[in-house]
């Protein structure tokens, strides 16, 4: 809704209208329901809208339709009356069918926007002050903000202007904790004007510039024309004319580019307004005509009828009574047939000011008798409504009254069976509990006590299979490869007692010695990979580094860097993790085909985090066999240490293979 307020002949009117409070909502938008069928289909608005109208047709499915449908209310500042009905009711169906609450309170919030268009704006602020009242979500804080901005608008078109300010400042905090441009931009609006409707012009401009200099330093696409239009009412309002038709001339600038016709509309009114304090009416008159052309356009005659009556009264003011005899009389045939009652008076009293400019003292005399019927009759029709409504209020209550005496004496007879049934109810549930959780206990006991054995027995398995490896190695070590050293010897000691000249015994001799000394380094090199020395002498991270300093593949680049003090990790640990390395980097020997091999230690905040990282060809993590020997070892020794295991990896872009162990139970 637009947060403006016109000054001059336009605050006039407003101060005249008469909203009859017994008339019911649905009995107007019967009158509504009715025009909406006979003029939808030509009522001229603007591109935007038509262009939004093809969307909603075009619109494959129900999804679509309502994300078309609230794009085309936005536009509903140029709306004519009618067509937002017939497509807020459309999307109402469509977000009710659904059961989706969201879609729900958006359309609730165009529903409301159509009472205010009529008048109701009570009932229109029940309905935000209730669905500010949704979930405190992220899905629903935006239409919540929405209507907080509405209630705000709604408090000052009821004369709140404070409880107004209140609710915005609330909005304020909202968008700076969250950011929100257009929210803060809104609320400062909002405020601006709720302040020049207390005649407190220099705060109302304090807030209206700074709206306008927030929207200028952030990329929002929020209609900002009424807030151009709230700053020029005031500098008129201030006598700084000048200033006000410079705001005015950028208001109406804007407006049309927005095509928001309200704006456009009400700035063209107070444009008028400044050209009579200026003192050119002549200006001052088209501008008036020209808005009430587009008044026209929009379809509203709730307002057509009122600006009727401002121009009526302008043609009064300015000596020109002939033609706002003719305005008026228009402007009241407009307001019977659409039932406008409540216009009447102000129109009369317009007509009464043009008499009166003309010297016709006779229908000046008459017209100002009409004016006192008019108001007897309205408040007899009010007074008849508001007695029937308040007798309704009554018997409904006095009905509602003896059904609830009626529901406390059947409780009160009731109240001993429901307390017993009540109580057995909960003994057999606190039973009932009970048991499930002793058996729940006990359950978690019998688990425990499996972990902890599939622990010891893993613990088991791996000492033994260090012990073994250790055992293997040291017969490795300490017999077969001895062994070949004699034989090498030996074989050293034979070929200086034996002359050798044949060239096939040379040949034989010198295989012989070839292969014992390759078979001796192997022993030795197999010897040393089931249980490296160098865990004795220099620990885990040198005797990772003697492991790929060994390692001799060509076009294979080799990185190795660790951090942090490593020598407090426990012996059977450190050979855990060097397992669990050696194994990641032979994987990656067999099907990396990498060219370049990092390998990271890290030793701090009581854990060790190990990445070993490739730019080979990669591989699927979900077709990957989970179950395979060399990834089983590692997942079963690094959960043995309480660790986690993570690996990345996609066809074509490496592998990142990363593990921590914590380090104090380790």
């Amino acid at each position: 809704m637009p947060y403006f307020a016109t000054v001059s002949f336009h605050s006039i009117i407003h101060k005249h209208l008469i909203i009859k409070p017994g008339n019911t909502i649905s009995k107007i938008f019967a009158v509504y329901i009715f025009f909406a069928f006979t003029s939808l289909a030509s009522t001229a608005q603007t591109k935007m809208i038509d262009s939004l109208k093809m969307q909603v047709f075009k619109a494959k499915n129900d999804t679509e339709k309502f994300a078309a449908i609230m794009n085309l209310c936005v536009q509903y500042r140029s709306m004519h009356p009618d067509t937002l009905l017939h497509y807020v009711t459309m999307a109402k169906k469509i977000a009710a069918s659904a059961g989706n609450k969201l879609n729900v309170a958006k359309t609730e919030y165009y529903y409301a926007v159509l009472l205010n268009r009529f008048g109701k704006t009570d009932s229109a602020l029940g309905i935000a002050e209730k669905n500010m009242q949704l979930p405190d979500e992220i899905g629903y804080r935006q239409i919540k903000n929405s209507f907080g901005l509405l209630k705000g608008n709604l408090l000052i078109r009821n004369n709140r202007q404070k409880e107004a300010i209140e609710t915005s400042l609330i909005l304020l905090r909202i968008a700076d904790s969250d950011n929100d441009a257009a929210l803060s931009i809104k609320a400062k609006t909002i405020i601006g004007w709720a302040n020049m409707e207390l005649g407190q012009n220099r705060e109302s401009l304090k807030w209206s510039l700074d709206a306008i200099n927030t929207w200028q330093n952030n990329d929002t696409t929020i209609q900002i024309a009424v807030t151009y239009d709230n700053v020029a009412a005031v500098y008129n309002e201030l006598k700084k004319n000048d200033s006000a038709e410079i705001y005015i001339r950028k208001a109406i600038e804007i407006a049309k580019r927005e095509q928001n016709l309200t704006s456009l509309t009400n700035g063209y009114y107070i444009y008028s307004d400044i050209c009579v304090a200026l003192g050119n009416i002549n200006k001052a008159e088209n501008l008036l005509i020209e808005g009430l052309k587009i008044r026209r356009q929009i379809g509203d005659v709730f307002y057509i009828v009122s600006d009727i009556a401002q121009l009526g009264i302008f043609y009064a003011n300015s000596n020109q009574p002939k033609k706002g005899i003719e305005a008026v009389k228009e402007g009241i045939v407009i307001a019977e047939q659409n039932n406008l009652y409540a216009k009447l008076p102000f129109l009369y009293n317009a007509l009464a000011e043009n008499y009166k400019a003309a010297g016709d003292l006779t229908s000046y005399s008459s017209t100002l008798s009409k004016i006192i019927d008019l108001k007897d009759s309205l408040y007899r029709r009010n007074s008849a409504e508001a007695l029937a409504e308040m007798q309704t209020k009554y018997e409904v209550q006095k009905k509602e009254n003896t059904i609830i005496q009626q529901q406390y004496d059947l409780t009160k007879k009731n109240f001993f069976i429901y307390g017993m049934a009540g109580l057995l109810a909960a003994t057999l549930l606190f039973g009932f509990f009970f048991f499930q959780n002793r058996k729940k206990n006990q359950r978690l006991k019998i688990q425990v006590i499996k972990t902890e054995q599939k622990k010891k027995t893993t613990q088991a398995v791996m000492e033994a299979e260090e012990e073994e490896r250790k055992r293997i190695a040291g017969d490795l070590h300490d017999s077969v490869a001895q062994k070949m050293v004699v034989a090498k010897l030996n074989l050293e000691a034979l070929s200086n007692q034996i002359d050798i000249t044949n060239d096939s015994q040379k040949k034989i001799y010198s295989n012989i010695q070839s292969l014992l000394e390759e078979s001796t380094a192997e022993v030795r090199n197999l010897s040393h990979s089931m249980m490296p020395r160098s865990f004795e002498r220099s620990g885990l991270t040198n005797t990772v580094k003697e492991f790929l300093d060994k390692i001799s593949k060509d076009g294979l680049k080799i990185n190795f860097s660790a951090e942090g003090n490593f020598t407090t990790i426990k012996e059977s640990t450190a050979l855990m993790i060097y397992r669990i390395i050696q194994e990641c980097v032979q994987n990656v020997l067999k099907h990396a085909k990498a060219t370049n091999l990092d390998i990271n230690m890290i030793a701090e905040n009581n854990e060790i985090d190990v990445t070993i990282e490739d730019n080979g060809v990669g591989f699927n993590i979900n077709t990957i066999n989970q179950e395979s020997t060399g990834l089983k070892n590692i997942r079963s020794r690094i959960e043995y240490l309480s660790g986690k295991l993570d690996i990345n990896s996609r066809p074509g872009n490496g592998t990142v293979t990363a593990f921590y162990i914590p380090l104090q139970q380790a």
